[in-house]
């Protein structure tokens, strides 16, 4: 099926067409933004988060407990710090209500896997304990930032899903 649209620049960010002032403006907005994301403390809490879960799953010395955990704990650690520079980088209220439901999804499973790794005797325990603190500190600061999220002027969009109602 051919697309019926001919014109190329759909997505083009116009930059061609700034000004040197524009472009230098446009590049430390850019830079603020970045920062002020880097520096949030839920985001560092999540890069913290994925070195601890690296960490627990190195310290795990069973094959069979190594296998049964480090995949779903690297994948739901890896997913907390994306998607809130995401959420925070869009300016949406629905992206980041959606992105908030994914990152809750993938920190209430750290959580729980705590309690299973709790009992294993393969795995050290130091390591599952900071990540079970690490998780309530996060679900505090989630906390937090969600309710900014609700404070957010709301989207010029439906969520064609329902999900996320304005």
């Amino acid at each position: 099926m051919a697309w019926e649209d001919d014109d190329d620049n759909d997505f083009g960010s116009g930059d061609d067409e700034l000004s040197e002032e524009e472009m230098k403006k446009f590049e430390w907005e850019r830079q603020e933004k970045y920062k002020a994301i880097h520096n949030h403390p839920l985001y560092k809490l999540a890069v913290e988060i994925m070195e601890t879960v690296n960490a627990l799953n190195e310290s795990i010395v069973d094959d069979d407990d190594r296998q049964m955990y480090e995949m779903t704990l690297t994948e739901a650690s890896l997913m907390l710090a994306p998607k809130i520079a995401g959420a925070m980088g869009s300016g949406s209220r629905i992206l980041s209500l959606q992105n908030a439901s994914i990152i809750r999804y993938h920190a209430e499973f750290l959580l729980t896997s705590t309690s299973g790794l709790k009992s294993l005797d393969s795995v050290d325990k130091k390591y599952v304990q900071l990540l079970r603190e690490d998780m309530i500190q996060f679900r505090s600061l989630f906390n937090a930032w969600v309710k900014e999220i609700k404070k957010m002027r709301k989207d010029d969009y439906e969520d064609e899903w329902g999900l996320y109602t304005n």
